[in-house]
């Protein structure tokens, strides 16, 4: 499988992940790459291990029932060395495929041959088939590029033995396991015989190298090389976190958890586990109002009548009420002040003078108002006191 770049514009290109819980997980790696109707993409390859004919082969998700093309094309900066691909002109060989919705994968028209220690890039743009207006709303989910090794041109495969493998694999359908994602379990005839393409491709058996940290061992199977993962750890070492988790470390990684409601998607920063938020949302788990609002998920301005900034996130009721104002929107005066302090009015909370102001030595009243027809201020004294 080649590494997966993502070019053009990043509005056009995002990194995702289905939610599989209870469905078969249909990526291999750390996510689709969801590209946008026109856009395109980048793989790059630089770890061929042999000189040989390569299958090209597009692993793909369609989100409608419609078909889409791939514009392709290989290239490198660098000309060929060896003496399988050195003959080959370095010019850029261009595909041009259809991508069936009914489908998962595609098998390019042509082979290409890739060599050891040299670099390429396969360039693709992606278009729903058969219109030419492009449609901002449509997207398909690219999983992966997989170059699959044409045996046939490998040493243990010529001559009358090379003639019975080559017949097994293609009875068994043994390198067709490969096409699907993800692949199916190897059948017991297929496991001997992709063994031997492995150990001729890479000049032997490859070591483990399993993850100190992400593994629980140091030893991996004897197909493919997959070490034993421990919790939400993913890769053939065991050494990144999977989709939807976070903190790779010796106990392995934790799950992202972002709230459904307020977060972009399921996938958080992978080292602070940091989730992409919704506007209007903070929190590392994108579960929680900004400053200044309440309600989530559906957060709110705090209602305070200009008195106050936050309000409980829960119930909205307003925190610190300033200029001696209380209750729920800080909209009435405190014991001991007068006036209408809700916003719009004009009027602020102003002392009682009963006589005195509250907190004096000669203030006697507990809480006054103004009456409606003199304006007069008229005081609710302290036990003990009377006014005129």
């Amino acid at each position: 499988r080649a590494k997966l770049c993502l070019c053009s514009a990043q509005l056009d290109v995002e990194e995702v992940v289905r939610d599989s819980a209870g469905r078969m997980v249909t990526w291999t790696g750390s996510g689709f790459a969801r590209v946008r109707d026109g856009a395109g993409l980048t793989f790059r390859v630089d770890n061929v291990p042999y000189p040989m004919d390569y299958e090209l082969l597009l692993r793909y998700e369609p989100e409608s029932a419609e078909d889409w093309e791939a514009v392709v094309s290989v290239s490198s900066r660098v000309l060929p060395t060896s003496s399988r691909c050195g003959n080959l002109l370095p010019s850029e060989q261009m595909y041009r495929e259809i991508l069936p919705h009914s489908q998962r994968y595609v098998l390019l028209s042509r082979p290409f041959c890739f060599e050891p220690s040299t670099p390429y890039e396969v360039t693709m743009r992606l278009q729903r088939a058969g219109v030419t207006q492009r449609h901002s709303g449509a997207f398909i989910l690219m999983d992966s590029l997989v170059l699959l090794p044409r045996v046939s041109e490998l040493p243990g495969f010529h001559g009358a033995e090379a003639a019975v493998r080559q017949e097994e694999l293609e009875r068994y359908q043994c390198l067709e396991v490969f096409r699907m994602a993800p692949p199916h379990p190897l059948a017991q005839a297929c496991a001997r015989l992709v063994c031997s393409v492995s150990a001729l491709m890479h000049g032997g058996a490859l070591p483990c190298q399993c993850d100190p940290q992400g593994s629980r061992s140091s030893e991996c199977q004897v197909q493919g090389g997959q070490c034993e993962c421990k919790p939400h750890v993913i890769g053939r070492r065991c050494d990144h976190c999977a989709p939807g988790s976070y903190g790779f470390g010796p106990l392995g990684c934790s799950p992202c958890t972002c709230s459904p409601e307020g977060s972009v998607s399921q996938l958080c920063d992978k080292v602070s586990g940091q989730c992409r938020c919704q506007p209007g949302t903070v929190g590392r788990q994108c579960d929680q109002c900004q400053p200044g609002h309440w309600g989530f998920p559906a957060c709110r301005p705090c209602q305070c009548n200009g008195h106050a900034e936050e309000c409980d996130p829960r119930t909205g009721t307003c925190l610190h009420c300033r200029d001696h104002t209380s209750g729920r929107h800080c909209e009435r005066c405190q014991d001991g002040y007068y006036g209408n302090p809700v916003l719009g009015s004009g009027q602020q909370c102003r002392p009682c003078p009963c006589p005195g102001y509250p907190g004096t030595r000669h203030y006697h009243g507990s809480a006054c108002h103004a009456d409606d027809e003199t304006h007069h201020i008229v005081c609710l004294c302290a036990p003990g006191y009377a006014g005129e």
